[in-house]
């Protein structure tokens, strides 16, 4: 029993190692300027196979990136939104935007390269496929039915495109902050929610709607 633990101890501080490394190389390099070559030699691993036998591919290692990461950020959303829902109102813009926003920014620190990896996946166009499973759990559900709605006055099109303007400026800025080596303050972060909730709202103008009905 004591030898099965300590095995298995030991398989599991591997496979964490590997998990670590590969989103602080995905972080720096992107997923595709990285190897599993690299990976494997940066955990200080010999054995050519042990990636395939944590992960299987290099997709399924970015995977258990995520796995390992975004538990406690949805945890942190959902405490947030049932939070926000004590007094028996609807979540408002502000208050979704706030419970996105601000458990990515609670991950920023000097051994989590998680957001920094997310501005990465962005850059690379992979980040739209994370983003959706993200926002599909009950909380991330939650969380985006309430900025859909407050956006309902426009065409659903537009709604979509603004999401995706909001969702990538969130990981944008919160980058930018990591990046600089410091946790956004309770002000700028109240800002920044101003400026999305103004972006995801704001009514179309005369061009715009010109435009549209000319196409």
């Amino acid at each position: 029993m004591t030898m099965n633990r300590g095995r298995y101890s030991s398989g599991e501080r591997t496979r964490i190692r590997l998990i670590e490394v590969a989103e602080k190389l995905f972080a720096r390099r992107g997923y595709d300027g990285v190897t599993l070559a690299d990976i494997r030699k940066a955990a200080g691993q010999h054995n050519s196979s042990v990636i395939g036998y944590y992960f299987g591919t290099k997709d399924g290692l970015l995977d258990a990136v995520a796995d390992h990461r975004f538990p406690a950020v949805d945890a942190e959303r959902g405490a947030l939104v049932r939070r926000f829902l004590e007094d028996g109102h609807a979540l408002s813009t502000r208050d979704a935007l706030w419970a996105v926003a601000e458990p990515l920014a609670n991950t920023l620190g000097r051994s989590n390269h998680y957001v920094a990896m997310l501005h990465r996946l962005l850059d690379d166009g992979r980040l739209s496929e994370h983003a959706a499973a993200a926002m599909s759990t009950s909380n991330g559900r939650v969380a985006d039915l309430a900025l859909r709605e407050s956006a309902a006055h426009l065409p659903l099109d537009v709604v979509d495109q603004r999401l995706e303007l909001v969702y990538e400026s969130i990981v944008r800025a919160l980058s930018r902050c990591d990046a600089q080596g410091r946790h956004p303050s309770h002000a700028e972060l109240s800002a920044l929610v101003d400026a999305w909730e103004a972006a995801l709202v704001a009514p179309l103008s005369a061009e715009t709607e010109a435009a549209r009905a000319a196409r």
